[in-house]
């Protein structure tokens, strides 16, 4: 064999190899750099509310996209405390990941929690929530209106109860309702979403806040009735056409939007950060991931790397002043 017919056959498997590469199936840098094994989603409420259900969709998404297992990993201890701590505390290499909201802001401004969101944690994604919370009370209630349960609490004193988790986002949304009508609820720490449908099913708590998509459910049902909805604007909720915002009703400053948050501990890698996002933005912006979420009324909306640092500063002085404002930092 001739040193020319080497060098072309050299010169073709080369370009033949060139053109193999070039024909394989591009692999997102969310696949090489980010997951290199299990993923742990921690999320500070027990299975059955929105943010559970929320992560589940994600994460069987996340799983089917990266070809990695991610894990939801239900831990309400702390009233979110415990979960939050174990990711803080965690290998930042975003293998270990909080899935929890906004919420958490007004866990720190309160004192429920005491490292800073902002500071202690890498914020590696941010959704908002398209939905609302809802003022919600059993089907058999006597209170047909948000104007009556305020009325009758205001009438007897104390006597009628509201649940919320202490501290929490729905905490801060009750007491933008008591300080917007004088109401004189007796507000009871209920848990979670989950926890709180249970008891006014159980007629244990006369109203409480929860998450629309949670309650509609129970609406379905016949158990629960929803007086009026609370969301970041003064809008109607589109899964619930036909029930007025608290805002509509008259109660003008009870306005309160939740983003969720994917966390991990403080010092992450950049590109693990950048990873993560592109994979969790992705997700979400998938058509039948999309559908899905929109079929439970839970719209998400991906914020865009770029912005997330200043919305997080926003939510953080917005929640800060909220909570001096009601008295509860």
């Amino acid at each position: 064999m001739t040193t020319s017919t080497i060098l072309n056959r050299r010169l073709f498997l080369s370009l033949s190899a060139a053109v193999a590469v070039a024909a394989l199936p591009h692999v997102s840098s969310a696949q090489t750099v980010w997951p290199t094994g299990t993923v742990q989603l921690l999320v500070p409420a027990r299975a059955g509310g929105g943010t559970d259900a929320a992560a589940r969709v994600l994460a069987g998404a996340l799983q089917e996209r990266t070809g990695q297992s991610f894990v939801v990993v239900n831990n309400p201890g702390g009233g979110g405390v415990v979960a939050a701590e174990t990711v803080r505390a965690a290998a930042p290499d975003g293998q270990t990941l909080l899935f929890f909201h906004s919420g958490i802001f007004s866990m720190y401004h309160t004192g429920t929690y005491d490292h800073s969101p902002l500071d202690e944690f890498t914020t590696a994604a941010e959704l908002a929530v398209g939905s609302s919370y809802s003022l919600a009370v059993s089907a058999d209630s006597p209170y047909q209106t948000t104007a009556d349960l305020v009325a009758a609490s205001i009438a007897a004193p104390n006597s009628i109860s509201l649940g919320v988790q202490l501290r929490g986002s729905t905490h801060f949304m009750a007491g933008l309702l008591v300080m917007d009508s004088d109401a004189q609820f007796r507000i009871v720490d209920a848990g979670s979403d989950a926890d709180k449908l249970v008891q006014l099913q159980g007629h244990q708590i006369d109203a409480a806040l929860v998450n629309t998509s949670g309650a509609l459910q129970y609406v379905e049902t016949g158990d629960l009735r929803i007086l009026g909805t609370i969301g970041g604007s003064p809008d109607r909720d589109a899964a619930t056409p036909d029930i007025p915002s608290l805002v509509e009703q008259g109660y003008e400053r009870v306005v309160y939007g939740l983003d969720f948050l994917i966390m991990g501990p403080a010092g992450m890698d950049p590109a693990v950060v950048s990873a993560i996002n592109a994979a969790i933005n992705g997700t979400v912006e998938d058509p039948e991931v999309s559908a899905q979420l929109a079929t439970m009324n839970f719209p998400l909306t991906a914020i865009a790397a770029d912005d997330i640092p200043a919305r997080l500063q926003s939510i953080d002085a917005s929640v800060s002043a909220t909570a001096e404002l009601l008295g509860l930092n």
